[in-house]
């Protein structure tokens, strides 16, 4: 089987690529990105440059790849690609290659902060969100409204002063409410059908640009059961990063959903829960075990790659 990786410079492209030599994945690994500087590139078998997602050529040049290097499966390992990726996703059926992700409709619900507050607001846990600050009281949230990744663009207002500086003219903003307990990451794994198959919570012990330095992974099932519910809610499908928090009186409350590989996925694999195991032998028919996670906690670090 060959794999198509989205956003080689992305930690998520990578945790998946490490996952995949872990367990000595024998097929061929191709990363894509726009930047020819993308680390990722140098971790897999071949790689290519390729315009913008939102470019009107990057799904051309995407199908020439998948033609000229067999691809068999693309994984969602970058938000932006999967949009464009899933509205276009009749080209890639029709030349064999299966999308392990979820469909434009559900990414779209949860692309959308207001959309994905409005769609699961009545049924599940979450905090309150308005297209107006003077809904919420100080402190509070604000956050792109779309397509935002590493939390570019977040900001926790306290004064006026914070909340004149956020860059209007650059993002159109959502305010939320501010929690400010305990962050939650969980791995979750859904098959084909949106049946949820396995999810890893882990505490968020620090982050560095929205992406888990270090992470302790935890066994509560009543994270996992509020997970799956809300991923049938949705209906996704393939990877799923949740973020959940604590609100001032310890309530969890779900922040937001990422229908993609989350940028510590890999932590699941150092906890014995390889999710590209489960992935591979979901594709082919071999079934799947149900493996515990140890809880452990990991730190990261930067590896230097030189080209």
């Amino acid at each position: 089987m060959n794999i198509l990786l989205l956003s080689a410079g992305g930690p998520a492209c990578h945790g998946v690529i490490k996952s995949l030599r872990d367990i000595d994945f024998n097929g061929k690994i191709v990363s894509v990105d726009c930047n020819p500087l993308s680390a990722g590139f140098y971790l897999s078998d071949s790689y290519y440059i390729v315009p913008d997602a939102f470019e009107d050529d990057y799904i051309g040049k995407l199908l020439n790849i998948c033609k000229k290097e067999h691809i068999d499966l693309i994984l969602p390992t970058s938000s932006n690609e999967i949009i464009t990726i899933s509205k276009n996703s009749h080209f890639f059926n029709s030349i064999g290659v299966e999308l392990f992700m979820s469909d434009y409709e559900s990414i779209m619900i949860c692309s959308d902060k207001m959309k994905f507050y409005n769609k699961c607001k009545n049924d599940f846990i979450l905090p309150k969100t308005s297209l107006d600050y003077r809904t919420l009281g100080r402190p509070f949230f604000a956050k792109p409204k779309k397509h935002s990744s590493g939390s570019r663009g977040v900001r926790v207002c306290k004064t006026i002063s914070d909340i004149s500086c956020l860059d209007k003219q650059k993002y159109e903003y959502i305010y939320q409410e501010y929690l400010p307990g305990i962050e939650y990451t969980i791995d979750v794994l859904c098959d084909m059908k949106s049946n949820p198959i396995i999810a890893v919570p882990r505490k968020r012990l620090q982050t560095k640009e929205g992406i888990s330095s270090k992470g302790q992974i935890v066994i509560d099932e009543s994270i996992q059961e509020q997970c799956f519910d809300i991923c049938k809610f949705l209906k996704l499908k393939g990877p799923v990063c949740i973020q959940m928090k604590e609100s001032v009186d310890n309530v969890l409350k779900f922040v937001e959903i990422n229908p993609r590989f989350g940028g510590g996925s890999y932590m699941a694999t150092l906890a014995g829960v390889n999710f590209m195991e489960l992935i591979l032998n979901t594709i082919n028919g071999d079934g799947y075990w149900m493996p515990k996670p140890k809880e452990i906690t990991v730190l990261r670090y930067y590896k230097e790659v030189v080209v």
